[in-house]
């Protein structure tokens, strides 16, 4: 995941848009509690009415980790829905377009 720059990163314990528009999204890590299964989706815009660019699901106490490399140009924001059963996720960006 690393080019030869560190990627800024951000912790999300909500739903809220995370991110302004002109950021490029390289992904995130979802930790789940053990309480059950959790899920995030993440979307390009400003509510789950946006584009959906990446979606995480992992079985209790687990992590589901996903890294793009080239990234994701975001139009609109960063909105991220956190399911239940999420002790954290956090999303890594690359704040240099803002």
């Amino acid at each position: 995941m690393y080019e030869g720059r560190p990627y800024g990163h951000r912790r999300v314990q909500d739903d809220k848009v995370a991110q302004i528009r002109g950021s490029v999204y390289h992904g995130g890590l979802l930790l789940a509690t053990d309480g059950g299964a959790a899920t995030v989706a993440v979307y390009d815009g400003l509510g789950t009415d946006g584009e959906l660019i990446d979606y995480f699901s992992c079985a209790a106490s687990a992590y589901d980790r996903h890294s793009i490399a080239k990234g994701i140009a975001i139009r609109e924001g960063i909105y991220v829905d956190v399911g239940s059963n999420v002790d954290s996720f956090v999303l890594f960006y690359d704040p240099s377009l803002e």
